[in-house]
């Protein structure tokens, strides 16, 4: 495994982490039923496969399954004992019953937020704690300020952001520097480089990558005539008909060139973002400890100047 440093912490984190938001009843704002049976030894087993493999960044949020994906977190790092040989990021902010709605970043909602995160992962510090989203409805200096008293207070070791855009960053920095912002990027998904990926370069934040598989549609394991199922939102976004056709014509174009390296698409979609300037890290989900194995693939793949022109080729700007 490969370590870098984050922005202008002092957390030196895995080139690959751990998503969390795909294990069991924890997707964005999902409540998980009373009588739910969960896979507590699968989760065990992910958690326990990362450390062996070195990595040493967990990634979760409130607002994954209410809490619940923090709730497994904190209990499988406690199993293995493992608290202080990882860094939790986890994000604050947590939406209502709809997903369409924007974060609380309220100091009060914030603080009172922490106290129940650090709780569900059983651990009296965070090593980074994200602003989910932008809050349009609260003075960023409030916001900043929670954070500073956390800081304070030993409950959190650094604070970031989230789908924060450069004017949004702008006014953060004004008050605080985030070491963080983490953002969606992948070969169907380019829109931080036109203005995003410089700007936090040249401040040192950190950026840390979510869906760099595109909800698995860069895995190749989709095509015209098998998608996920219409109840899936995946249809609503990666495999929406507007753009389905020009988004598998690139994982096509991956399959192709992962088959000529003899490794697995998943493997030369993750090592792609990787090899983008201001990249520090990327999370993808994973549901299986053999997912977590092929993804950690990629940090051992170098691509050459020729494999990077090809797929910058194909993907989408």
């Amino acid at each position: 495994m490969k370590y870098r440093k984050l922005g202008s912490s002092d957390l030196e984190v895995s080139v690959i982490g751990v998503g969390t938001m795909s294990w069991p009843y924890s997707a964005f704002a999902q409540e998980r039923p009373a009588d739910a049976i969960v896979d507590r030894e699968g989760v065990l087993g992910i958690v326990r496969s990362a450390l062996e493999l070195g990595i040493n960044l967990f990634d979760t949020a409130e607002g994954y399954g209410r809490g619940f994906s923090e709730e497994l977190l904190g209990e499988a790092l406690e199993t293995l004992d493992k608290r202080r040989q990882v860094m939790i990021c986890t994000k604050v902010g947590r939406p209502g019953e709809s997903v369409s709605e924007t974060c609380n970043l309220t100091a009060p909602n914030i603080l009172r937020r922490c106290e129940q995160s650090l709780k569900r992962l059983r651990t009296d510090y965070i090593d980074l704690y994200l602003a989910h989203r932008p809050d349009p409805s609260t003075p960023v200096e409030e916001t900043v300020s929670a954070f500073e008293t956390l800081r304070r207070q030993g409950k959190i070791r650094w604070f970031g952001i989230s789908e924060f855009d450069p004017g949004q960053m702008t006014d953060v920095i004004k008050h605080g520097m985030p070491v963080a912002n983490q953002l969606a990027y992948s070969l169907v998904e380019r829109r931080i480089d036109a203005e995003i990926r410089e700007f936090c370069a040249v401040r040192k934040i950190g950026i840390m990558v979510y869906s760099p598989l595109a909800k698995g549609l860069l895995s190749a394991k989709y095509s015209r005539d098998h998608l996920p199922p219409p109840v899936d939102d995946r249809r609503q976004h990666h495999f929406r008909p507007q753009t389905l056709d020009r988004f598998l014509a690139v994982a096509e174009g991956v399959r192709e060139l992962s088959g000529e390296l003899g490794v697995t698409p998943a493997v030369v979609a993750l090592a792609w973002c990787l090899a983008q300037p201001g990249i520090t890290t990327v999370l993808p989900g994973a549901k299986g400890a053999a997912q977590l194995r092929e993804a950690a693939g990629a940090a051992e793949l170098e691509l050459s100047r020729e494999s990077l022109e090809r797929l910058d080729g194909i993907s989408v700007r």
